[in-house]
């Protein structure tokens, strides 16, 4: 199904489900490590809250973990492609997951 095949209130490819979850966040260029909470993932994206300000095309790695034990820790490579400031000094970073594991 295509984007077009949505109805409106939703034009993704991929249903966003919504997560609270720890993020860590790796800068692969630093080795810097920041820490995060996941607020939902999709197919092929993820966006997450965090008060580290990330560049738009900046490349990152994320390892998001599940409360529950029988939940493995999702690892995927990531690509900022929006930044948006929110209350208290923190950022929505949301963008696209190139490598999961």
């Amino acid at each position: 199904m295509t984007s077009a095949d949505n109805d409106y209130s939703e034009k993704r490819n991929f249903i966003r489900m919504f997560v609270n979850a720890k993020v860590k966040i790796t800068d692969p260029t630093t080795g810097n490590v920041f820490e995060g909470e996941g607020k939902n993932l999709s197919g092929d994206g993820a966006m997450f809250i965090t008060n580290e300000k990330f560049e738009v095309n900046q490349q990152l790695s994320l390892d998001i973990s599940s409360e529950q034990r029988k939940m493995a820790t999702l690892t995927a490579s990531f690509e900022v492609v929006r930044v948006e400031p929110i209350d208290n000094g923190l950022f929505a970073i949301a963008g696209t997951m190139i490598d999961v594991k």
